[in-house]
Order: structure tokens, then sequence, then C-alpha cells
């Protein structure tokens, strides 16, 4: 297993705690009046992944170079952030994880965040600013030990470096691919250049695109099928059952989700399944060019429905 004793030296963490309603959430206006923002659009962003995504590199570059546009890029190995900590002129992408505290419960965050670095001479209270996250759908090991770090023995730092650790080496991350990677930075680079804030969206939709899905394929990760299987075919919580979807759907492995959404000549139609503790985000996006034309969110609901696809038939219909 790698070490990863250096990887994020650095911790942030300053969060609006609605950015996760949002399954891609970007926050250029806010930042506009502090200067960040343009300070960010003259970095090189650094890219890392989880070490087993270096193995399809290629693949992982082909995403980035498809929508990323704002600054200049550079893929690194997670151990190489340190070198870069005390540096300027330097933004990154890397994963991490936080908790949000209520009186009876505790909401489990993965993210995969996009930071300013501003170094500072005393690098103790360095200023560092969150400029976009991406929600990331974990495997439950990975929300638990997030979870119960508060229990864990050792230093803040022991335990911080120990759960970034997990995330690059052991963590299962179901709505990620290399393939879905240009749909989340589509988002981002679109958001920040027009000085934008997404933080909050219950509920959108194209009121053009959608419809064509009653003449198209929608195409669905098999992770949503693999491992929420054995819940499909139980009654929703509220006991109703939608009409069902019964428009074209197509189950494909993440191998040929990434081809087809890469793939510039035949765009499709896809369904990406967040989960964020008790809560959910049902997304459809357009590979033609890598935007949301449908998301939901549903909070105190978390499992896949096959009335999440009803409710987007309904809009269809209402549209039609």
């Amino acid at each position: 297993m790698y070490k990863v004793k250096q990887i994020l030296l650095f911790s942030f963490f300053i969060l609006w705690a609605t950015i996760c309603q949002s399954q891609v959430s970007y926050f250029g206006e806010s930042l506009l009046n502090s200067q960040k923002l343009e300070i960010f659009k003259k970095t090189t962003t650094l890219f890392t992944f989880q070490y087993a995504d270096y193995d399809e590199l290629k693949k992982f570059d082909q995403a980035i170079k498809k929508n990323w546009t704002i600054t200049p890029y550079k893929i690194i190995k997670p151990e190489e952030l340190a070198r870069y900590d005390t540096l300027a002129n330097y933004s990154v992408f890397y994963f991490d994880a936080y908790t949000e505290k209520s009186d009876s419960s505790k909401t489990v965050n993965i993210i995969y965040a996009l930071k300013l670095l501003t170094p500072s001479k005393k690098p103790k209270i360095k200023q560092e600013s969150i400029l976009a996250t991406i929600a990331i759908f974990a495997d439950p090991n990975t929300n638990l030990l997030v979870e119960m770090q508060d229990q864990l023995y050792g230093t803040k730092r022991s335990i911080k470096n120990s759960i970034l650790s997990h995330l690059y080496n052991k963590s299962i991350f179901f709505n990620w691919s290399s393939g879905l990677l240009p749909g989340y930075l589509k988002q981002i680079n679109d958001g920040l250049l027009a000085n934008q804030n997404c933080n909050i969206d219950y509920q959108f939709y194209n009121k053009i695109r959608l419809p064509e899905l009653a003449k198209e394929t929608l195409y669905i990760p098999e992770y949503i099928k693999q491992v929420f299987s054995s819940r499909l075919a139980l009654l929703p919580p509220s006991g109703i059952i939608a009409e069902p979807y019964n428009y074209k759907l197509k189950f494909v492995s993440y191998e040929t989700l990434d081809s087809l959404i890469l793939n510039k000549a035949a765009p499709i139609k896809y369904v990406v399944y967040t989960q964020r503790a008790n809560d959910k985000i049902i997304s459809v996006y357009d590979s033609k060019d890598d935007k949301i034309i449908y998301q939901r969110f549903y909070p105190q609901s978390p499992n896949f429905e096959m009335n999440d696809l009803s409710e987007i038939k309904k809009v269809i219909v209402s549209l039609k």
C-alpha cells in the first residue's frame, strides 16, 4: 500500500453547509470580491486521483482536456502535493472528507475539492480557499471511518493523514470514473468562468433536452443496479409506486459508459446517482456538451428507487 504521509499536510476547511445539496458546487460569485477568483485563473491546476486511477491515466487526461479550459493543468501523484504547499500560483483538485454535526445526527461528506493554494510567510495561518466541490458517493466503510474519526487514537494530523490514505488507496467511489469526470469539470469550469455560484439546487431540468429521452436511450451506470439491486423491488418509503419509466433504458459498465461519454461522435444521456448520508441526488447528463439536463435533491431518502426514474418520466410528460 502506498504511504501517503505527506499527501495533504494542509488541511482545510471552511465550507457552506448546503454545498452537497447540489452534486457539483462552485463559488465564483462569492470569491469575486476578494480577488481570489482572478488569482485562481492565473494558476496551474494540479489534479490528483486515487492510485488505482493512474492505471488509466490517458483516459483521465482525455477527460480533463475535454472541458477544463479555465487554467493550465498538470496531473501529479498525491504524495507530490507536499512540494507545492508553500508555492504560489497553484490550485489543486484532491479528495477529502468532513462531517456536519447537528443536535441529533452527523452527516458525512466525501468530496473532490478544488482549492486555491495561498501560501503565507507563517505556514500555520495560511489562507486557503475552496473554489468548488464534487459530492462523492463512497462505500460504507469509508463513510464509517470519517464518521468515527473523533474516536480514533492519535493527533489530529495523524488521523487526517490516515483518512486521506484511505481515500486515495482503499475507498470505492461509485459515482467516479474517467467518463463521469468531464461532466463534473464542465459545471465547475463554466461556472467559475462566468463568476457564478451553484451550491443549492433542489430540482431543475432542461425543457428542450430532457423530453428527447422519450425517443432516446437513458444509460444507467451498472453500480446503481449492482449495489442496490436487492432494494429495487422493494416498495419505496411512501408505499406508493409511481408510473414506471417505460422509455428506453440501458444498464452499462463503467468501461462501456466511459467509452460512450468520451466518444464525441455519438452523444448519450446518462444518470449519475449520488448518495450523501441520508440524502441523495439524481442527475442526468448529456455528453453532447457534458451539461446537466436534470437534477433533483431528495432529503432523507438515500436509496435509489425505480420511482426516481419515474419522476424523470413525469417531468418529460409534462413538457411534451
